[in-house]
């Protein structure tokens, strides 16, 4: 299709997916998709690999995913009908992702042949070249510097002439191997200098004391550098730990963004009178007392949409509040006399509210134990000392 009708497909869908509020796996496997098929103007492609998927959005958000959670996510977005999806069945297989064609609209797509190749006579948009010899090979693809910055570390540069001097000073057993076996150790030398380590570090490991006997110069020399130089060498390790601490403090940053965003957020659909109810609905619901009550507040808004979805956030809020938060402790009857303390028993708690401790009250029989708050209220005037309000 045209470009600017791929520019249309791409607003119409991310249109569509806004209201569903994806996040996660799905927003991260929709965006891929989009980029895979409106950003080279397709509407459908049968050669599609989950690998593909994952580089695109690994590019896009930093993460891998795994194969089996994008194609949870690919089914769950064709369930939600925002794409079309036909999962690889067989060895060798490709998937066949594409837009849903009601998005498609007034768009025409590109005429096919049964072999699923785009009939040339039907392109009416992009002219042929006009060279006689075009041009066969493709622009050499360049990576932004955000991207590269983006990616952990993997390698570090490797000087051509470590590599000369490693191979120019190998025991004997090493260095009478044949020209494609020498190739070969070569590269595994290469590789384990681009993954950090000195070529100090490398001569040690394959000057080793060798066995009485060696029949295969090459598998020894492969096992060594194999199995005594795994991971990442002193000159890659402080790379890999400094960018492990720039995305580490950038996730804590995001984290608290988006922990502020939703505690503001519920600080204005509940009012600030309202805000120790939903404290309180917090507490009852994970069993703990919350610390930080910004962070409580922000789990409420989440835990509240997700509970009663396609509503507002006020709405919601006052719902997951309500079937959550305790019920206040009710105030003493006033219309309970006294006598009804009577036949009532206790140690230590009151026994007309239940909830604050008492003392024992000679006027009643049975020395009941009532806390001053009820006792001002239930006990007869007589009873009540004016100045102190207790039992006089």
């Amino acid at each position: 299709m045209k470009f600017a009708d791929a520019r249309q497909v791409r607003a119409r869908v991310e249109a569509h997916a806004e209201p569903m509020r994806l996040t996660g796996a799905r927003r991260h496997v929709l965006t891929a998709v989009l980029a895979l098929l409106c950003g080279w103007s397709r509407v459908t492609d049968d050669t599609v690999r989950l690998a593909q998927i994952v580089e695109a959005a690994a590019g896009a958000c930093g993460r891998r995913y795994d194969l089996k959670t994008v194609g949870r996510a690919l089914a769950a977005l064709a369930a939600a009908g925002v794409i079309t999806y036909v999962p690889a069945c067989g060895r060798g297989r490709h998937a066949q992702i594409g837009i849903d064609p009601r998005f498609l609209g007034d768009i025409v797509p590109l005429e096919r042949d049964s072999q699923g190749r785009v009939i040339a006579e039907s392109v009416t948009f992009s002219a042929g070249d006009s060279s006689y010899k075009p041009n066969s090979y493709l622009p050499t693809l360049r990576s932004s510097s955000g991207r590269l910055a983006a990616r952990r570390p993997r390698a570090v540069d490797v000087r051509p002439h470590d590599v000369r001097m490693v191979l120019s000073q190998l025991p004997a057993v090493f260095a009478s191997l044949s020209g494609r076996l020498r190739w070969c150790l070569g590269r595994e030398i290469r590789n384990r200098l681009a993954a950090g380590f000195e070529p100090e570090q490398i001569l040690a490991v394959l000057d080793a004391p060798l066995p009485d006997h060696v029949e295969r110069p090459w598998r020894l020399a492969l096992w060594r550098l194999t199995h005594n130089m795994p991971g990442a060498g002193p000159r890659l390790a402080p790379l890999q730990r400094a960018w492990d601490r720039r995305e580490a403090a950038r996730a804590a940053q995001a984290h608290a963004a988006e922990t502020t965003r939703w505690r503001d957020a519920v600080v204005t659909a509940a009012g600030e009178k309202n805000l120790d109810r939903v404290l309180a609905a917090v507490r009852a619901r994970l069993g703990t007392t919350t610390p930080d009550e910004s962070r409580a507040l922000a789990h409420a808004g989440r835990m509240a949409m997700r509970e009663y979805p396609g509503q507002e956030l006020s709405a919601a809020l006052e719902q997951w509040v309500q079937a959550l938060a305790p019920e206040a402790p009710s105030a003493p009857d006033p219309d309970l006399a006294a006598e009804s303390l009577v036949f009532a028993g206790g140690q230590g708690m009151c026994v007309a509210c239940e909830a604050a401790a008492g003392v024992e009250r000679d006027a009643l029989p049975l020395r009941s134990v009532v806390c001053d708050a009820c006792w001002t209220v239930l006990a007869p005037p007589e009873l009540v000392s004016p100045e102190l309000g207790v039992c006089a």
